[in-house]
């Protein structure tokens, strides 16, 4: 089983979290919502209200198949609630899910939020971001060190949701050793600490939710301009407190609990209350004040989380709601209904007005509400064209052209027969003259953050290819100097000591050293 826990902090910029989180002794969830201020925080909502009720011991043979499962429907769920409320296009969100069955653990994972391992003391990431960055990191363009500091680094290449494409889960098999400790967290936590650092506390602070609490801590202390959401599971044995421990919920998802009705095609959405949508951004804070409840078993729920109120980590960080628990979660979700429906009971002029409307106005007011979204769609591409035009004519690579050291404007790749580059400029400098080191380096084409960076980097090829000319003329020089013995007579037999024999030695050594 898993000892779990979870918290999730709005950060000190955002004014609402689109973070939404899951802990149980079965299941653990990360998903970062995105979308605007009227988007992010409902998709993140949709996905984990759906998921955490796989967080059961009953998927021993099914567990990654029953996970994919449930993440297509959060999909179509969100989907569906984008054709109801079209305010809500273009809305989606990350996730990063582990399961558990029986000793193993089925990884799903989309976007860019992440998946650690802790294991013997070793932190490996075990997801892989699917960002424009990680792309370029992934084809050569640019290094690891250098994608930290790009700009389009939150730029994320596949997520789920309302994007025009079915969503490319990765998914994987991992095992489940006693001793490991697992945590999946938001780029609010990566983005503004230190890895080492998280490195450290994850293998030094035992308890978990005291260990989420400290990380949220240090992502606050780096700035803390995300939202930031942090789940830790350790694997232990399984004893009988897994049958009653619930999960834990953070972020939106406990904060909205009105988003978890949205897309379900029994639940009549126009009945649920979204009037929020209007405000969110201007002067919802989303993560509300709390108190600190002491939790005895280290990192459950506490008991009396409920109509008064939840635990909270230091910081403002939340601590868990129970939106797992299966009757909490049916409790919540029948409320919600139940009230909007008696709502619509006492007020029959504007249940017979309704129907009017539907008989009369809808039909007019679709096409207009189409050619709307249309609009909106065709200046977003267009918008979204200039921005990548933008940024791919403020890019530079040093590359090869016709065996000498050249400038490329754009980036190195293909959008079908378009190249996304052009020449800016040819040097003298050529690739021969230099070592075999920086030609396979020009091959593979250097990257430059500007014009100016690529002027630097031409400059310290042309310094080497200098330093290289200068050590062949040295060498060619030795070859010529007087010898010490006098030139031998002809008589006719080969001599020893010949110079020749001596001088063919002396290039090769001195390429093998520039080279």
């Amino acid at each position: 089983m898993l000892r779990s826990a979870a918290r999730s902090h709005v950060g000190a910029v955002r004014k609402n979290n689109q973070d939404s989180g899951y802990a149980g002794p079965n299941f653990l969830l990360i998903a970062d919502g995105m979308g605007g201020h009227a988007g992010g925080d409902v998709a993140s909502a949709i996905t984990v209200a759906r998921l955490s009720d796989l967080d059961a011991d009953d998927h021993e043979h099914d567990a990654s198949e029953a996970l994919r499962t449930a993440i297509l429907d959060a999909n179509e769920r969100i989907t569906n609630s984008v054709a109801e409320k079209p305010e809500l296009a273009g809305m989606g969100t990350t996730v990063t899910a582990l399961l558990r069955a029986g000793s193993k653990l089925a990884l799903a994972h989309i976007g860019d939020s992440r998946g650690y391992l802790l294991r013997d003391g070793e932190l490996d990431l075990a997801t892989h971001d699917h960002t424009f960055v990680q792309m370029l990191v992934d084809e050569g363009r640019i290094t690891a060190e250098e994608a930290e500091q790009h700009p389009q680094r939150s730029v994320v290449m596949r997520v789920l949701g309302d994007v025009g494409a079915a969503p490319e889960l990765d998914m994987s098999i991992r095992e489940a050793r006693i001793g490991d400790r697992w945590m999946l967290c938001s780029d609010g936590l990566t983005g503004f600490a230190d890895i080492d650092e998280i490195k450290h506390t994850l293998a030094t602070v035992d308890d978990p939710g005291a260990c989420c609490d400290r990380l949220v801590e240090m992502a606050l202390d780096g700035g803390g301009a995300d939202n930031i959401t942090v789940v830790i599971g350790d694997v232990v044995a399984a004893d009988d407190s897994a049958e009653t421990t619930s999960g834990e919920s953070v972020g939106s998802v406990r904060d909205n609990p009105q988003f978890a009705l949205l897309g379900q095609k029994d639940t009549p959405t126009e009945l649920i209350d979204t009037g929020q949508f209007d405000t969110i951004g201007e002067d919802n804070t989303d993560t509300r004040p709390l108190d600190v409840v002491d939790r005895p078993d280290n990192g459950a729920p506490a008991a009396a989380i409920g109509a008064s109120g939840t635990a909270a980590g230091p910081g403002g960080a939340t601590a868990a709601g129970d939106l797992g628990s299966a009757a909490r979660g049916r409790g919540t979700r029948t409320a919600t209904v139940a009230e909007t429906q008696e709502i619509a009971r006492h007020d029959e002029d504007i249940a017979r007005h309704d129907e009017d409307w539907d008989d009369d106005e809808r039909p007019r007011r679709r096409p207009l509400l189409g050619i709307i979204v249309t609009i909106a769609v065709l200046a977003a591409l267009v918008l979204a064209g200039v921005v990548g035009y933008t940024f791919i004519r403020g890019q530079y690579y040093v590359a090869a052209d016709a065996g000498n050291v050249a400038v490329y404007r754009g980036i190195a790749q293909k959008l079908g027969p378009i190249e996304l580059s052009e020449l800016d400029e040819t040097t003298e400098v050529r690739v021969d003259d230099l070592s075999a080191y920086s030609q396979r380096r020009i091959e593979q084409t250097i990257p430059a953050s500007s014009r100016a960076d690529a002027d630097r980097l031409v400059g310290n090829l042309r310094d080497e290819a200098e330093q290289n000319a200068a050590k062949k003329m040295s060498a060619g020089a030795a070859d010529t100097s007087t010898d010490p013995a006098p030139p031998p007579k002809n008589t006719g037999e080969p001599n020893p000591d010949s110079t020749d024999q001596q001088g063919q030695g002396v290039p090769e050594r001195s390429s093998d050293t520039g080279g």
